[in-house]
Formats: structure tokens, sequence, C-alpha cells
């Protein structure tokens, strides 16, 4: 009887453990599997042969002997974008035949749902003259991954779902493009550039600009440097736009980046509202049914302040920046930051601090490492939720 009962208490132990990592080897299967439903619109055999491989991977590197699989059954879900895994294993016992009891049964079910929230997006991108050549090309590459990752072709695979991302573009300031005369209180904005703020009071807040919160033109800057041609777009789920705009930037000119950390703030802001078309006006901050996102990438340090590039707004703009991100973060957004080939130590800290968390932040050094970053945010975006 002790045989038996000692016996029965160790076969237990190890068909906890065993049903443990199988639990674990489900839950990434399912989640592996939803991720290619959703975020590369994998065919349904190729969702199944990435669900088989995550378990067999993961049951390979448990630590525990393959259990013999009485069955492995997939479903997939398109309507709902769910995979469910049902796994009936066993093992066999050690000392159990004492008791009559050869084997444990140790069946696991595990399914991954995406997760259904509204998403809004917006992404500062550098376009200053230190972004000529290939690193613009690179940029351009990494945002269309972003874009594919994130809006799928059939849109109704969001089974209701709202995705939509807008650009942040920047210089020595801003091309609000027909947006900026709202910013300047109706006023006359020539080329369409706008600056900082009227009165600083205002400048790390989303204030709606009007009095003194209205954006400064080049008629309050005549000296300033010029804005660039890639102009501010409104958040849109439309893929074709999103590309061929990312496509059509070209670079020039110097790195106000605390002006591109306020419209990328802008862009997701209810305050901001009435500014942007219908079909771009942002959600309200704590809705409970939205995930808003800014996505801060420069190629250089932050050097320009009011149109003017110099050695002393280094500092000025790297606080502005940062400020900004502090009152965002305060208001519920996430924050990525990517910092692409930088040589300033200021700039890696300014995006260190601006980062939501430490995870958040992205260091790339060549093309393919700002595309897997862009790809690794998109993932991060994309969460999952296991609802078994």
């Amino acid at each position: 009887m002790v045989f038996m009962f000692a016996g029965l208490a160790i076969d237990t132990a190890r068909g906890m453990r065993a049903g443990h990592s199988i639990s674990t080897a489900v839950d990434a299967a399912v989640i592996a599997g939803v991720k290619g439903l959703r975020l590369q619109n994998m065919t349904d055999t190729q969702v199944v042969d990435v669900v088989t491989e995550m378990f067999n991977n993961n049951i390979a590197t448990s630590g525990i002997n393959s259990p013999p699989i009485n069955a492995f059954n997939d479903t997939i879900n398109r309507s709902n974008s769910s995979v469910q895994l049902d796994v009936d294993a066993e093992i066999p016992t050690v000392l159990g035949g004492l008791a009559g009891v050869n084997k444990l049964s140790l069946p696991r079910r595990g399914v991954a749902i995406y997760e259904s929230q509204d998403i809004e997006i917006a992404v500062q991108l550098d376009v200053t003259g230190s972004m000529g050549g290939q690193k613009i090309a690179d940029l351009k590459l990494a945002t269309k991954d972003l874009i594919d990752m994130l809006i799928p072709n059939d849109t109704s695979l969001l089974a209701g779902q709202k995705i939509r991302i807008g650009f942040a573009p920047y210089a020595a300031g801003v091309n609000a493009g027909s947006y900026a005369s709202l910013m300047n209180g109706g006023a006359p904005a020539p080329d369409a550039c706008v600056y900082e703020r009227s009165s600083q009071t205002y400048q790390d807040s989303d204030t709606y600009p009007s009095s003194g919160a209205v954006l400064q033109t080049r008629l309050d800057l005549p000296g300033a440097n010029n804005c660039p041609n890639a102009t501010v777009l409104p958040m849109t789920d439309d893929k074709l736009l999103l590309k061929s705009t990312v496509d059509s930037y070209t670079t020039g000119g110097t790195t106000a980046g605390h002006l591109g950390t306020a419209f990328a703030w802008y862009l997701l802001s209810p305050e901001w509202a009435s500014i942007w078309p219908a079909s771009s006006e942002p959600s309200a901050y704590g809705d409970g049914n939205t995930t808003t996102v800014a996505i801060l990438m420069t190629g250089g340090e932050y050097n320009t302040v009011g149109g003017s590039m110099s050695g002393g707004n280094v500092t000025k703009s790297a606080k502005a920046a940062r400020d900004t991100c502090k009152e965002m973060k305060a208001q519920g957004i996430i924050v990525y930051t990517a910092g692409f080939k930088l040589n300033a130590a200021t700039a890696q800290a300014t995006l260190e601090q601006c980062a939501s968390d430490g995870n958040k932040f992205y260091e790339a050094k060549d093309g393919d490492s700002l595309r897997s970053a862009f790809q690794a945010i998109a993932q991060d975006i994309a969460t999952l939720r296991l609802s078994e």
C-alpha cells in the first residue's frame, strides 16, 4: 500500500508538470496561429502548419518526454478571428500500475482571439535632410510593413474593428497642408507651414489651436527654415492612400523633432477632432474601446526651434519633446520610439524617455533592423487575448 500511494504521488506530480508543459505549448501554438491568420493573411492550411510546428517545438524543448497524442484538432474561425486547439495527450505511469493506473490522460484546450479593440495610430516620420538617400527608402519600406501588418487587404477580416493610421512628417516645421489656416485661427499660413504655439504655455499640450494656443507661421517667424514638402496625413484605413503618401515623401531641412511629436499627438487628440475630416476624428480618451498609439521616429538629433537650427536649440527641442511625451502618456497614449542610425546621445535619451517603457524603444542601426523594429511594434500593437 505504501509503495502504491507513493507511486501514485510521483506519477501525479509528473502528470502536473507534463500538463503544464502541454498547456504552455497549446497557448503558444494558438497565439502563433491567430497571428498568422490576422497579420500575415495565411490560408487555413498554413495556419494549421504553424500551429502544429509551434506546438511540437515547444513540447520538444519543454524537458518532458514527448507524450503520445491521441487527438490533435485545430479549429479556425475567421468570422471572429480565432484559432482553437484541442489536444488529447497521455503519459504512461511509472508506479501507478500497482494501483491499476497505467496512464494519465491530459486533455488540453487553448483558444486565441484577436483583440477586437479599435486601434488609432499616429506615426512621427523624420523627413529632414539627414534622411536622404537610402535612409528614406528604408523608412518607406518599414512604414509600409507596419501598414500591411495592421490593416489586412480584406477588410472584412476586421469584423467591424477600426484600424486607422496617420502620418506626422516633420523637418524645421510641419507642412499642415489644407489644415494649416485652421491651426492659425483662420489666418493665412504661407506654404501651409506651421511651427510652435504662439504662447509657450501651450507647447506641450493638446489644447485646441485658438487665441494664444494657435500655431505660428512664417508670418510670425519670417526667418524660419522651410517646412518639408511632405504633408500631414490624418488617420485613415485606406491602405493605398497610406502607402502612396509615404512613397511620395521627399527629404530636406533641419530637425524640429518636438514638432513631429506634437503633431503625432494632435492627430490622436479628441481636442483636435474638428480640425480633421469626420472619418479621421480621434476617439475620446479612455473610451474603453480604443487603443491609441504614437510611434515616434527620428534619424538625427533634434536641433531646431522657431524654425532656426542651433546648438543651443538641441536642449530646447529635446525638452519640448520629452514634456509632450509625458503629457501624451498621461492621457493613456502608448508611445513607441525608434531611432535610426543615431549618433547623438541626446537624441537617444529623448527617445528612451519618451517611450512608454523600456521595451518600446528600438535602436535601428541599418535598414533591416528598422524594418524589424516597425514589424515588432506592429506585432505588439496587434495584441491577442487567450479566451481559454
